[in-house]
């Protein structure tokens, strides 16, 4: 049976066959085997799988590294390195939220950049152009009566988008129509792409046209 440990970091591990204390030999402790890591909104989470012990064993984990070893008693076992992790590349990050209006012939949309948790307090995605996090431009598809367009915002553009958000007015091309929008963001440096938001829709009638 394997058991699974979860640090938030976050670890989680497992544990497979029952060693008792006696067949440790002088100095050695079994390694955790299976390291991986996972991240969603900044937030990494370290698994490994470890066997079942009699003693509970205590985990040391390595986080630049991302590394795990176990200590039972005064013994402890090699680290398990994972594989390399960086949270920018490898993790995923959450879509964009997204509000969309009519104003006079226009519709606007607000785009607001992603949100991360740490310790409980919610934070917005770097937007420091300096990091390998913030996120460089925003993908918009606006679909109109089965058709689509595809909008870019370059987050840099002071007049488009400032620390919370970013804006893009369309006009009103056709009255009487549905118009739905979904975003997503791209990454500077590695190029990942968010998780892309679902559709918010708004329908203009020909008597809100002023």
């Amino acid at each position: 049976m394997a058991l699974l440990f979860l640090l938030p970091l976050v670890m989680q591990g497992v544990s497979r066959a029952e060693m008792g204390t006696a067949d440790l030999g002088p100095s050695s402790v079994p390694t955790p085997t299976n390291v991986t890591i996972e991240s969603y909104n900044m937030n990494p989470i370290v698994y490994w799988e470890y066997q079942i012990m009699p003693q509970v064993p205590v985990f040391t984990v390595e986080v630049k590294n991302y590394g795990v070893k176990a200590r039972v008693g005064q013994k402890e076992s090699a680290y398990a390195k994972s594989e390399e992790f960086a949270v920018c590349r490898d993790g995923k990050i959450g879509p964009p939220k997204l509000d969309i209006r009519k104003e006079e012939k226009q519709i606007m949309i607000d785009i607001f950049h992603p949100s991360v948790f740490v310790n409980g307090d919610e934070q917005e995605v770097d937007y420091d152009p300096e990091t390998t996090c913030y996120i460089r431009v925003y993908n918009v598809y606006v679909r109109m009566n089965g058709s689509e367009i595809q909008y870019k915002i370059l987050t840099q553009k002071e007049d488009d988008c400032d620390e919370l958000q970013c804006q893009l007015a369309i006009p009103v091309s056709s009255l009487n129509s549905q118009y739905c929008v979904s975003a997503e963001g791209v990454l500077h440096v590695w190029g990942v792409t968010t998780e892309k938001s679902k559709e918010v829709c708004i329908t203009i009638f020909n008597s809100s046209i002023k």
